[in-house]
C-alpha cells in the first residue's frame, strides 16, 4: 500500500492502521518521515514522472491519498499552488489507481459545504466558501470522473497526538493553557469533530468497500467552544482560561462556514465504529491508544 501525505498529522495515524494489515510504503515531501513499520519515500506528489515510478516500482494494491495543502489561508492567498497540490496531484494519482485497478481512498474536507445547513449527508449538494474547499471539492468531481471505483472520504476537524504534527490543533491549544494564555474558541462554528486514531481506522476500514463518497467523522456535532471544554477537562486544565468568541470577531483570510457538522450513517452501516469525543481524549491524554 502507498499513502500520501504520510508525515503529516492524519499520516502519522493513517500508518500505525494500516501497518497492522498492509505492508506500507509512505510517502513524504518536506517532513522526514522516522516510523520502522513503514518504508519511507520522499515524494513530490506534483510530478507525475515521479509517482508513476513508484507505482511501477512497488505494484501497490492499494492508496490512501491524503497529502494536501490545507491550511485554507495560505490555499486562499495561494490559488496555483493550491490547485497544483490539491487538484492535479489527486487527478495523477485517480490516474494511477484506475491504471492499476486498486482500490484508491481520497481525503476530503467537511469545508466542500457553505456550514448554511449541518449534519450533511453525501448526496447534499456542496457550495465551498473557501479556495481551499473549492479545491477539495474540484478534487473529489476529478478523482471520481477520472476513476468511478474509487473512494472520497470527507473528514472533519481532528485531533490526535502530540507526535503527529507540530501544527496539531489540540495541542497547541493546550499549550497555550499551559502558559496561562486565554485560548479564544468559537461559540458558533460546529464541525463532527473526531479522534484522528478512530477516522484514521476508519479510512483503512472503507477501503475497497465503497464507491463514491462517504463521511467519516466523529459521531458528536461541536463547537470549537465545546470540544476545547471536553479537551480542557481530559487533560486536567483550568477551564477558566477558555473563551467564547464568535467567528465575526476573528477577521481570517479564508472564509469559514458555520456548520459543517457531517451525517455519518454511511459510514455506520459499512463497519465504522469511531470511539466518542471523551474517550479518545482521554486515550490520547493518557498517551495509552496505540498500547
Amino acid at each position: 500500500m502507498i499513502i500520501t501525505g504520510a508525515s503529516g498529522f492524519l499520516g502519522y495515524h493513517l500508518l500505525r492502521a494500516a501497518a497492522q494489515q498492509y505492508e506500507v510504503y509512505a510517502l513524504y515531501n518536506q517532513k522526514p518521515l522516522h516510523y520502522a513499520q513503514a518504508t519511507p519515500l520522499h515524494c513530490d506528489i506534483t510530478n507525475y514522472i515521479q509517482l508513476g515510478n513508484y507505482f511501477e516500482d512497488i505494484e501497490p494494491d492499494a492508496v490512501i491519498h491524503a497529502a494536501a495543502m490545507a491550511d485554507a489561508n495560505y490555499c486562499q492567498q495561494h490559488k496555483a499552488e493550491s490547485y497544483a497540490a490539491n487538484v492535479d496531484a489527486s487527478k495523477n494519482i485517480a490516474g494511477l489507481c484506475s491504471d492499476y485497478k486498486i482500490p484508491l481512498v481520497y481525503t476530503s474536507t467537511d469545508l466542500v459545504f457553505d456550514g448554511k445547513q449541518g449534519m450533511y449527508t453525501e448526496a447534499d449538494g456542496k457550495n465551498p466558501l473557501s479556495i481551499y474547499g473549492e479545491h477539495k471539492s474540484i478534487a473529489e468531481d476529478e478523482v471520481l470522473h477520472i476513476y468511478p471505483n474509487a473512494t472520497v472520504a470527507r473528514l472533519p476537524m481532528m485531533f490526535g497526538y502530540a507526535d503527529a504534527s507540530d501544527a496539531n490543533y489540540l495541542q497547541k491549544f493546550i499549550a497555550q493553557i499551559k502558559r496561562g494564555e486565554t485560548v479564544s474558541l468559537f461559540n458558533d462554528e460546529y464541525r463532527s469533530v473526531g479522534g484522528a486514531a478512530s477516522i484514521a481506522k476508519g479510512i483503512v476500514h472503507v477501503l475497497g468497500r465503497v464507491e463514491g463518497v462517504v463521511h467519516i467523522a466523529g459521531k458528536e456535532r461541536l463547537s470549537r467552544y465545546q470540544f476545547g471544554a471536553k479537551a480542557a477537562k481530559a487533560f486536567g486544565l483550568n477551564e477558566a482560561y477558555l473563551s467564547s468568541c464568535s467567528q465575526k470577531d476573528v477577521s481570517m483570510a479564508a472564509p469559514r462556514p458555520a456548520d459543517v457538522s457531517l451525517n455519518i450513517e454511511k459510514a455506520l452501516a459499512l463497519g465504522y465504529n469511531p470511539l466518542n469525543v471523551d474517550d479518545e481524549l482521554n486515550l490520547v491524554a493518557q498517551s495509552s491508544f496505540y498500547e
